[in-house]
């Protein structure tokens, strides 16, 4: 089943200490790319979650977005060098006792004496880490969701471009045939007519065997026999549960050869105007397939 590399997920989780919210966006890229919007005192957590994002995603840019409110102090990383806090304040005391005067040290002005405060620089409350990587999950199972609601608009509409595709096979196919007597009939008229006029003599079976030659170099039925197993085969993409943005991909760029070389062979201007409607065709087919992972 096709998924798109767009799309959109979010959950969100409410506990007696925090509150907390993912959201998960995502845009077509060539390889995954993960981009992290979390708290630094959350990225030891980060490796473990990138896993549990590639056991969901193949291709794509993906931003994750965290949203986290915590309530109970206990569960901050913030410390207070209470060493350093507490020698100064024994030295403010000698102070005061050496000059006799009574001194009483103002705490709150603790509060703005930056290096008296620590960052332990991670979270590690177990019950919050796993609430984060619970939620997380629903996150991506909500942003994988909506990746399958339009994966699936575009296999629809792709299947319909590639019937049309192989509509045109077919009719490439009646015209070949229907032209390539008049074709040859054509050459061998030509040949006659420029010996009759340079006074050259040929075997017939050996000017037979000459045309016969010119004319399969104009003969398309095999790049139209590889265009239709092609096609075949890129129907048979859509029923795999594995990613195929790349098979597809890589199937409508041997497509464009083998109509390419249609294109160059043909000597007839109703087969020219079905080659150019079937690159056109294939091209929207190629930009659709883009958007897949």
């Amino acid at each position: 089943m096709p998924k798109s590399m767009t799309g959109y997920g979010r959950a969100s989780a409410q506990e007696e200490g925090w509150t907390l919210s993912w959201e998960i966006r995502s845009l077509n890229n060539r390889h995954l790319d993960l981009k992290w919007k979390i708290p630094p005192t959350l990225y030891a957590h980060q490796k473990e979650w990138e896993n549990t994002v590639r056991g969901v995603a193949n291709r794509g840019g993906v931003e994750l977005f965290l949203g986290l409110k915590i309530n109970n102090p206990e569960l901050q990383s913030l410390s207070l060098d209470r060493t350093m806090a507490a020698s100064m304040l024994q030295e403010l005391e000698r102070l005061a006792s050496s000059t006799g005067l009574s001194h009483t040290p103002d705490l709150n002005r603790l509060l703005s004496i930056p290096s008296l405060w620590k960052d332990s620089g991670s979270i590690d409350n177990p019950q919050l880490i796993e609430s984060l990587t619970e939620t997380l999950k629903k996150a991506l199972a909500d942003w994988d969701e909506a990746r399958v609601r339009e994966g699936l608009a575009l296999e629809e509409d792709l299947r319909v471009r590639f019937a049309r595709l192989t509509v045109l096979v077919e009719e490439i196919r009646i015209l070949a045939a229907q032209t390539a007597p008049e074709r040859f009939a054509q050459l061998q008229e030509r040949v006659a007519k420029l010996l009759l006029d340079s006074g050259a003599q040929i075997d017939p079976d050996r000017m037979l065997q000459e045309l016969a030659t010119i004319s399969d170099r104009v003969d398309v039925s095999e790049e139209l026999t590889r265009l239709e197993i092609h096609l075949k085969g890129i129907d048979g993409y859509f029923n795999q549960t594995e990613p195929v943005g790349r098979k597809l991909d890589f199937m409508v760029q041997e497509c464009f050869r083998e109509i390419n070389t249609c294109g160059n062979k043909s000597q007839n201007t109703s087969i020219s105007q079905l080659v150019v409607t079937f690159k056109a065709e294939l091209e929207k087919c190629r930009e659709q397939i883009q958007n897949l992972e």
